[in-house]
Parts: structure tokens; sequence; C-alpha cells
């Protein structure tokens, strides 16, 4: 680097997008060279398919500024995210997406935002989302679960800036399935995170690599890493079976002594222990989820792990 001091890090976590980055990184040299500021970019690989390996070390080749982390295997785009923080040395810290549909532009909004409003978090909010319609709605779904379970008044998107203040928090927490948007809302203050409106554009090049498969596991990760909700559903249907049961025992028991109903026992007796064997059976898979989850982090399962780091044309790592 020609300064001594980083005022802004770059952190993008990439995956199977090798025809995007050399214009992202085109971008986000024109954006900054615009103001004037010092900058870097991390990108992290997470364990991509196509060649993305391959262009991230010939930015970080050419480009002193860039550094190429390239990861073991598939850790998910927030934990990569994670990793790029690590190696961040920016006064502030911006996270974007690798296929453009973040526009680099839009980082001067957010700069702008956290500066003037004294925020240490500044989220892009998109004036309207290009992704094809049924993406949009699954996007949008996920979105207010995260606002749910962050109980916060804003919409947290993966295009944000961070103060370095909050990073060196957000780096200390260690566990596997991480999701950064939870954790910021435990360590910073909803008065100081703002928002601010971006454009969102089409992806151009290449295909969306975050299917709907992944949209599931990162809505299941949240549920089950950062609440109690399926315990508390758990609890609620065991409450509502028992309230049933007892309505059914007076039921039946006005029958036979009123109205001289008898009562099929077999048959009674067959339905209502299959349905309360298959209800034991769902509480104990939710119980088990939230054990298994605890065996992992307990025995510390690795959060990313790196295979390489790759900058000013050789490897560091």
């Amino acid at each position: 680097m020609s300064e001594d001091i980083i005022q802004y890090s770059v952190v993008v976590s990439v995956y199977n997008s090798e025809n995007s980055l050399k214009l992202l990184q085109e971008r986000l040299s024109a954006v900054f060279n615009s103001l004037n500021s010092s900058w870097e970019l991390i990108l992290v690989n997470d364990c991509s398919r196509d060649r993305s390996w391959d262009v991230c070390m010939e930015l970080a080749s050419k480009d002193d500024r860039v550094t190429a982390i390239n990861l073991a295997n598939n850790f998910g785009q927030h934990a990569a995210a994670m990793c790029g923080f690590s190696y961040a040395s920016g006064d502030y810290i911006i996270t974007m997406d690798d296929d453009l549909q973040h526009p680099p532009e839009e980082i001067i909004k957010l700069i702008k935002t956290i500066k003037d409003g004294s925020f240490s978090v500044v989220y892009g909010q998109y004036d309207r989302r290009k992704y094809k319609w049924f993406k949009n709605i699954c996007s949008i779904a996920l979105n207010k679960l995260i606002s749910e379970i962050i109980s916060s008044g804003y919409i947290a998107t993966t295009f944000r800036i961070l103060k370095k203040s909050v990073i060196k928090k957000l780096i200390n927490f260690r566990q596997c399935n991480v999701i950064i948007d939870v954790l910021i809302k435990d360590i910073v203050n909803k008065r100081d995170i703002g928002q601010v409106k971006v454009k969102h554009h089409e992806r151009e090049i290449g295909h969306s690599s975050y299917s709907y498969t992944k949209l599931f596991i990162h809505a299941f990760n949240m549920i089950f890493n950062y609440t109690v909700w399926p315990l508390r559903l758990a609890t609620m249907a065991g409450l509502a079976l028992s309230l049933l049961s007892i309505l059914l025992a007076i039921y039946y028991f006005i029958d036979y002594f009123i109205k001289q109903v008898p009562i099929a026992g077999f048959t009674t007796l067959i339905f209502i222990m299959t349905f309360l064997f298959g209800i034991t059976l769902f509480v104990l898979g939710i119980v088990g989820e939230y054990v298994g989850r605890i065996f992992l982090n307990i025995n510390q399962k690795p959060q990313f792990s790196v295979k390489e780091i790759y900058k000013n044309g050789k490897y560091v790592v």
C-alpha cells in the first residue's frame, strides 16, 4: 500500500463468480479514486467450483490493494465474511456481494451516511429488489425473519458498512453457523444503526449461486441458532394436545354415561397412540437439533478454515 493507514476495507465473499470479479475491482477502484481515499479489497473464496480462485490470485498479483483468501471448504457467505473481517485493516469495513447486484458506486451513500449520522453500522436498503419474482418473495421473507429475530425497525442486508470497533467485537464470536446481523444486534445499540436507500441491479453476469435450498438453510440456521421459537412451539403444541385430550375424555364420558354410546376402545387407542407418538418424535427432533448445535459449538467446530492467502504475487500463508 502507498498509504500507511487504510481508510476502507471492502470484504467480498466469493462463490462461483469468475466473470464478475475483474469488473468489480475496476469499479471499486474508480469509486475510491473519486473519493481520494486509501482502500483494500479482501476476496474470500468460499471453495468455488469455477475459476474464481484463479481470478482472485490474478487480481492480487496485479494490485497490491487486493488480498485473496482461499477457504479449505464451503463455509457459507457469513462465515467467509467473518474470515475477511479477521484480515481487514480499514477504519471502516464494507461488505457487498460478488455479482455486482450491489453497485460499487452506491458505497458513497453508505460512507456519507455512517459519517454524517455518527452511526456504527449502516445498511443499504434496496429501493427495489432485482431478483426473479419468487426469489424476491423468499428474500423479503428471509429479511423479515432476521428483522423479527433482532427485534429491529430496519431490514438487514449484506450491503453494509461497519466501524472497525464493531468488527473487533464481531471477530470474537467463534461459533459455527454464524449470522452476522444477529451478532450485530447483540453488540450495537439500535440507535447506532442507520440505513440508506441504495440501488439494486439485476444480475447481468452468470447465475445466482444462492439457491432456494441455501435460503432455506440460512433461515433454518437463524431460527435454531438464535431463537427458542421451535421449543416454545413444541410446548404450546403439547399444551394444546393435553387440552384436547381432556376435552375428548369429557366428550366420551358424557356419551357413555348419558347417551349410553359404547366407546370403540381399540380404534380410539390406536389413533391416539399413533398421534401422540408422532408428536413426541417431533418434539424430540427439535430438542435434538438444539443439543446437536450445542455439541458442535462445545467441540469448537471451526467457523472457517483458511487454506491459503495470496497477495503481491506470492502466497502469504
